[in-house]
């Protein structure tokens, strides 16, 4: 018989297979990198591979036969923290089944060390807690500084309309000093008329329709000032050349006063949608700085051109005069809050801030400046 066939005879014993068997299990058992020990009924140790000498700090021979040290309940799966040596403690999976040893039912528990895993973990939940502390604390933060904003720009919105009403007082003045003389030299010219035996009942009847007349003028050009400060609660669409023409009659007397001639060039049907007596105000803080360079330049024969258009579906706005332009070391500031050039008492710095505010926030459009030939360009998209 040849040895090939002995081999093959001696295979084919169930003994052979068996005893096989139980060496490639041994061999798995004790490469295990989890812990695996089995333990009786009774609580005495039966078995243990040498990962669990590893996770229990102890030797074979110090565990075999002996109570074992830590609980082994009837759940399949349970975490437990098993004290050690160096005064540590190790946290483990432990999964546990209910099987035979040597004849005799046993627990076997596998036990996987997951201390790192664990403290991974917890280091994750402490910067997730962190994370969450920061994030709320952010949160409040932005929340206390978006606060902050909005009460300074409502002190800033407060103090650009004291200022545009202090302007506003004085084009009102502007606007009735030649009335209130034409209404004076009427009262005086009756005087005399009566004096020098003149009067005459259809004299008095002209004179006093002529003075109603001028104070129904008065009387409507308080009103367009009242509506000029009216809050506007809802945008809406509107005539860019009526409100243009509007804003001019606030300030024309002032303009007259100063030389001022304004050009208008803007198509009928150009019609803009936001709050019009924000844009009128817009028109009259940048026509007012205008007015205020030209006086300070001296500029012998002022001119400021409005003009309007349509460029695809937005209005475009242009205010151009002949000022001599914005020096390029502050024309990137005229926008920025309190920034201006004027001395205190002359200018609060809010004009052009508070303009940008209003096209850019409240109507969703862009101001920009430029300068052009001879002068400074301001551009309104809405």
């Amino acid at each position: 018989m040849s040895d090939s066939t002995e081999l093959k005879n001696q295979m084919e014993q169930p003994n052979y297979v068996l005893q096989n068997c139980e060496e490639c299990f041994h061999n798995i058992i004790c490469r295990s990198a989890d812990g695996i020990i089995i333990v009786g009924h009774d609580g005495i140790v039966r078995f243990v591979n040498p990962a669990i000498e590893t996770i229990l700090c102890q030797s074979a021979a110090e565990l075999l036969g002996k109570p074992v040290s830590f609980t082994i309940g009837s759940d399949e799966k349970q975490e437990i923290t098993i004290p050690q040596s160096n005064q540590e403690t190790c946290v483990v999976e432990m999964r546990v089944v209910e099987t035979e040893w040597e004849g005799e039912p046993v627990h076997l528990a596998s036990l996987r060390d997951v201390t790192d895993r664990k403290r991974v973990e917890e280091q994750l939940r402490q910067k997730t807690a962190q994370l969450e502390e920061l994030n709320r604390t952010l949160i409040e933060k932005v929340r206390e500084e978006v606060d902050k904003n909005r009460e300074k720009d409502h002190l800033l919105i407060l103090q650009s309309r004291q200022a545009a009403m202090g302007e506003m007082i004085g084009n009102i003045a502007h606007q009735w000093r030649q009335p209130l003389t034409a209404i004076s030299l009427l009262i005086q010219d009756l005087g005399e008329c009566y004096v020098y035996g003149d009067f005459t009942k259809e004299y008095l009847d002209t004179t006093i329709r002529n003075a109603l007349n001028v104070i129904r003028h008065m009387s409507h050009t308080i009103d367009d000032f009242r509506n000029f400060f009216k809050q506007e609660k809802e945008k809406k669409a509107f005539s860019v050349g009526e409100v243009v023409t509007r804003s001019l009659s606030f300030i024309e007397s002032s303009l007259r006063f100063n030389n001022i001639a304004v050009e208008i060039n803007i198509d009928d049907d150009l019609l803009a949608f936001g709050f019009p007596n924000e844009f009128s105000q817009v028109l009259i803080n940048i026509i007012g700085n205008a007015k205020e360079t030209f006086r300070e330049r001296g500029i012998s024969e002022p001119l400021i051109r409005i003009q309007g258009c349509r460029e695809e579906k937005r209005a475009v706005v242009t205010i151009t005069d002949n000022a001599g332009g914005i020096s390029e070391q502050i024309i990137d500031k005229i926008f920025e809050p309190y920034f201006t050039t004027r001395e205190l008492e002359n200018g609060t710095g809010l004009g052009l801030y508070m303009s940008k505010t209003i096209v850019e926030k409240n109507m969703d459009g862009k101001l920009t400046a430029f300068n052009v030939e001879g002068g400074a360009c301001f551009r309104i998209v809405i």
